[in-house]
């Protein structure tokens, strides 16, 4: 008996010492180095990107839009593969073919929603935060957060809400230099012209004007036009447009921080004036003002238009990149080449303006168990080699653009020359998830070389020669619009305002341009101002002129 209970409490003792070894750890050990049973810490494993795996799967699910979902989960797959075994880390974008500001509200009364969000307008996301539902960010940035307040200098502080507390964080934010936005032209034709200077808006329409008497008919037979737009054009060309005579993004701004609509500018009149002239020629297609996208391109592919204003994507899909595919006898020069155009009157040419601050937003909401463990991966993600990863998709796979060994990258070599040669196929940039687990990554320069970006087909424009021809023909109009980047809450009042002129000014607008004489031009002007002035105009400039100072006042 005695021999029985001495062997008993022997074995309660020596499983209660190994019980005791192999419990839990000390809560300071939790997430510091592991102890081994001779009391030395093992090191924790750091991946070749410089990233610290965590022993249990991060997961972060995000809401980014309006998509077909199975497309989405088809392209996201490869890269979301790679990061789950390369960081343990699992991101999955979730998307709904539903309007997004329909989902977003729909989900913000419900609750179902997951632990981020992105795309986010800041008044959307401000919404958000008003409610409650977002995390309040910058308690981990201290911590967490270094890479995130180094590379998003020197916007960081413009993040901050007015008692000192970051809930949202930019996507999209960075100064990309490429241009936008820009007046096209008939290369091939202009070429056969002798390649006349040109530089005012006036000596464009002249060329064009040329060139339409040249090519007054399509080889179907069907009228041509100097010029055409696609519909809204107050929104499509008009800031374009107004960035010629000098404005910013349609707005006149003074050096105190004043903002004048365009309405309400001489400047608007006079490129008023420059499109009258145009129409009363005869030489604007008179669909500019009821143009959808699909109309117009069927129409600009069958060689009708010698001119287009606006963003340079648009003559290149509409124009060359159609004749390539449709013509087997289309040559180099046979497209539209982008150049800056500026007033005589004015100083500069704003075309394309930049919000290097950040359009969209991203927030994590109070659904996250452990927001900590977003924002470290935030933190990651926001670095040169964080963001080539989330935008080019995973390095060294078989349809990899790019090579990461040895701590160094380098682009492989195929996938960039398809770039430059314009014979990439973009269905494998899909393939290869490029931007689709975007959180907070940027797309200007990275700091690390001054020069990769984001966008894997921008990376080469000095080297495709139609690119660079663009990029040196533009570089002077690109600038950065942070400062007048201005959304009105959607909570307030004067939202409506905004929308109400919005839809009133494309009608008046083209009642001016369209008038039969430049007396009547001039008058269906000054009524489009004074109907939108009282209609409240002067009140959403008063609106954005008192932002612009804030601004200017607290974020530098």
């Amino acid at each position: 008996m005695k021999k029985s209970l001495m062997l008993l409490f022997t074995v309660i003792f020596s499983l209660s010492t190994l019980a005791g070894c192999g419990g839990s750890k000390p809560e300071q050990e939790a997430d510091g180095d592991k102890q081994t049973d001779a009391g030395q810490k093992t090191e924790k494993k750091v991946n070749e990107f410089g990233w610290e795996v965590p022993e249990k799967t991060i997961e972060i699910s995000f809401y980014s839009g309006q998509d077909n979902p199975d497309k989405v989960n088809k392209y996201q797959a490869e890269l979301q593969k790679y990061i789950l075994e390369k960081f343990n880390v699992k991101l999955t974008n979730i998307v709904y073919d539903v309007d997004q500001k329909e989902k977003v509200n729909l989900m913000l009364a419900s609750g179902d929603y997951p632990e981020v969000i992105t795309g986010l307008s800041e008044s959307q996301a401000q919404q958000w935060v008003n409610q409650g539902k977002a995390v309040e960010i910058g308690q981990y940035m201290d911590q967490y957060g270094g890479n995130i307040k180094s590379q998003l200098e020197p916007w960081f502080k413009s993040y901050f809400s007015q008692d000192g507390k970051i809930y949202m964080l930019p996507k999209f934010w960075g100064m990309l230099p490429i241009p936008d936005n820009s007046a096209h032209v008939r290369n091939d034709w202009y070429t056969a012209m002798g390649s006349p200077k040109f530089e005012t808006p006036e000596q464009y329409y002249d060329i064009l004007k040329q060139m339409q008497v040249a090519h007054p008919k399509n080889a179907k037979g069907e009228k041509t036009y100097a010029l055409s737009g696609i519909a809204p054009v107050t929104t499509n060309m008009v800031p374009t447009l107004a960035g010629m005579w000098g404005l910013q993004n349609g707005y006149k701004v003074s050096p105190e921080g004043d903002t004048t609509h365009w309405v309400n500018t001489q400047e608007g009149l006079e490129l008023t004036k420059f499109m009258y002239q145009i129409y009363r020629d005869g030489l604007l297609d008179p669909d500019t003002f009821v143009n959808k996208f699909d109309e117009w391109k069927a129409k600009f592919s069958s060689e009708r238009i010698m001119g287009h204003i606006g963003p340079w994507w648009q003559s290149w899909n509409a124009g060359h990149e159609v004749w390539q595919k449709t013509n087997k006898e289309w040559k180099e020069d046979q497209r539209y080449v982008q150049v800056g155009l500026k007033a005589a009157g004015a100083e500069k040419a704003y075309l394309s303006p930049k919000n290097a601050r950040g359009g969209t937003f991203t927030i994590i909401t109070d659904k996250a168990k452990h927001p900590e463990d977003i924002v470290k991966w935030m933190n990651f993600s926001i670095t040169d080699m964080g963001t080539r990863l989330i935008g080019w998709g995973a390095p060294n796979q078989p349809d990899s653009v790019w090579k990461f060994e040895n701590g160094k990258w380098s682009w492989v070599e195929e996938a960039k020359q398809a770039i430059i040669n314009a014979t990439w196929n973009y269905e494998k940039s899909d393939m290869l998830g490029q931007v689709y687990l975007m959180l907070v990554e940027g797309q200007g320069t990275m700091k690390d070389d001054g020069k990769s970006t984001l966008w894997f087909d921008q990376n080469f424009n000095n080297e495709a020669k139609w690119k660079k021809i663009m990029n040196d023909n533009l570089k002077d109009t690109i600038y950065d619009n942070s400062m007048g980047s201005i959304t009105i809450p959607a909570n307030d009042p004067l939202l409506i305002t905004k929308q109400q002129i919005d839809d009133q000014l494309e009608t008046l607008w083209a009642k001016a341009v369209m008038s039969k004489t430049e007396d009547e031009m001039t008058k269906n002007f000054n009524d489009m101002k004074d109907k939108l002035n009282s209609a409240g105009l002067h009140d959403i400039e008063k609106y954005r002129s008192d932002v612009y100072k804030d601004r200017m006042k607290n974020w530098k």
